[in-house]
């Protein structure tokens, strides 16, 4: 099966697991600061320090570049790297007015690239902000959806994030770059996990490279 069958197999038979699509209810700001809370992270721990948040800046988080430091720090500590975070944050907010009306106007790649201007903000994080916030095509690739991609076979090994977020950005058109990224994302956390991964309960076994070469492994080993 040749890489673009595969893929839309893979996204077929996800969305069978997965009927409901994953729509966050928030503002491009509110997804923007979040998407730099979650780095490094749970989504448990961000959504605390996403609501801390909210609850100092009184709902309107553009007010976070004027909370003192060890306000914001003291709100986010739970999401760990909170210094690195707590800079993010502050060059975010500040600038928010004029990043959000100039994404609007900008391609995804001059898009990513603004946003990777500013300090703790990786193309990964750019790319979730793009495609959540804003319905640009752009396809993020977080450790869970690098692992079930790997595992899978899909693209060759020497590929790295950004070279298989390009392809799929080439390929695929937003809705489904969006509704795959977080799919795969579901499926590395409840069954192609990174310790011990389910594979019996998968619905991709027949389809995934890991898979095969651990039949063959233990068939050698009776």
């Amino acid at each position: 099966m040749d890489r673009l069958r595969l893929i839309k197999e893979i996204y077929i038979r996800l969305k069978e697991l997965f009927p409901v699509p994953y729509k966050p209810n928030r503002t491009p700001l509110e997804q923007a600061v979040f998407t730099v809370l979650s780095q490094n992270t749970t989504d448990r721990n961000a959504e605390k320090c996403f609501e801390n948040l909210k609850k100092v800046t009184n709902g309107n988080l553009i007010k976070l570049k004027d909370i003192p430091k060890d306000t914001v720090i003291s709100a986010i500590r739970p999401c760990g790297m909170f210094r690195q975070k707590l800079k993010g944050l502050k060059a975010l907010t500040s600038a928010w007015p004029e990043i959000e009306r100039k994404i609007e106007e900008l391609s995804e790649k001059e898009a990513i690239e603004l946003l990777t201007s500013l300090p703790y903000v990786g193309s990964k994080t750019a790319r979730v902000i793009l495609t959540f916030a804003f319905n640009k095509n752009t396809f993020p690739i977080d450790t869970h959806c690098y692992r079930v991609l790997k595992r899978l076979g899909v693209f060759p090994e020497s590929w790295d994030k950004d070279r298989i977020s390009e392809f799929m950005e080439k390929h695929f058109d937003g809705e489904f770059n969006r509704v795959f990224h977080y799919n795969l994302i579901r499926l590395g956390r409840t069954v192609c996990k990174a310790r011990n991964p389910e594979c019996e309960k998968c619905p991709l076994k027949d389809l995934c490279r890991y898979y095969r070469e651990k039949t063959e492994k233990a068939k050698t080993e009776k």
